[in-house]
């Protein structure tokens, strides 16, 4: 093919391909500034780069990277860079399933924001790297934030009730999006969250993800009382048995059972 731009210098270490290997992305110098080459074309220039950021959509069609200028952290996303912070969680840099939209955690001073599609949300004490998910369709978004002492979901910029803690990873959304279900701590008891609704308190949540029907109308999951264990169906508890196997729990494809 054509050779490409001319720089100063390549870190050939940075060359990144898409899972298809259709395009290609890496880091160069011009003088002592630093910039993505992304398909051949030179994007902005920044005195730093984060290493092992470069993160493509899922489709490949999309590239995104961090990258400092004048002691700011910036993402940078399609070539244009989003406001500035003084970190930006660098495994954070999350595209929605279809890659039509991005989501990253950042903070200033004392303060943590989610930016989604360039716009900070609302700043917390804390927010969970790791912890932020889109729907499948990717029209919602989810994170795992904290306040004092206080941990909540944050869904679509608005805080959930406040716990002792949230548990295990990140809040699910059913299949269709229109609902999301987290694990609390409240004391010494479980609990699930389901919609912003809290459901009954238990000794433990057994298989600590919330379960949904397809059509998402249902939701399950598997609960610790004492030395027994059950399933809780929309709320209603089920009968005690001794033990059940993580991850056995599913609806039926039509929704109405449990297995």
């Amino acid at each position: 093919g054509e050779p490409g731009p001319q720089f100063d210098g390549i870190r050939e270490d940075t060359f990144t391909f898409t899972p298809d290997g259709s395009r290609l992305t890496y880091w160069a110098w011009k003088g002592t500034k630093c910039l993505a080459v992304v398909d051949g074309e030179p994007g902005p220039e920044f005195d730093t780069f984060g290493t092992n950021t470069l993160t493509f959509s899922p489709d490949g069609s999309r590239v995104a990277y961090l990258a400092t200028r004048d002691g700011k952290v910036f993402a940078v996303v399609d070539g244009e860079p989003g406001p500035g912070f003084d970190g930006v969680g660098e495994e954070a840099i999350l595209f929605s399933p279809d890659g039509s939209r991005v989501a990253y955690v950042a903070w200033k001073g004392a303060k943590w924001s989610v930016v989604v599609d360039g716009e900070p949300g609302p700043e917390f004490d804390e927010i969970y790297r790791g912890r932020l998910v889109f729907s499948h369709r990717g029209n919602r978004v989810a994170y795992v934030a904290k306040k004092g002492d206080k941990d909540f979901v944050v869904v679509d910029g608005e805080p959930g009730p406040e716990f002792d803690g949230i548990v295990d990873g990140h809040p699910v959304f059913s299949p269709d999006g229109s609902r999301v279900a987290y694990v609390a701590q409240k004391g010494a008891k479980y609990l699930v969250v389901v919609d912003g609704e809290p459901g009954p308190e238990f000794d433990g949540i057994a298989v600590t993800t919330p379960v949904f029907s397809p059509d998402g109308s249902r939701v399950a999951y598997a609960a610790k009382k004492g030395a027994k264990y059950l399933v809780v169906v929309d709320g209603h508890a089920g009968p005690e048995v001794d033990d059940i196997a993580a991850g056995s729990l599913a609806f039926s494809p039509e929704g109405d059972t449990v297995n």
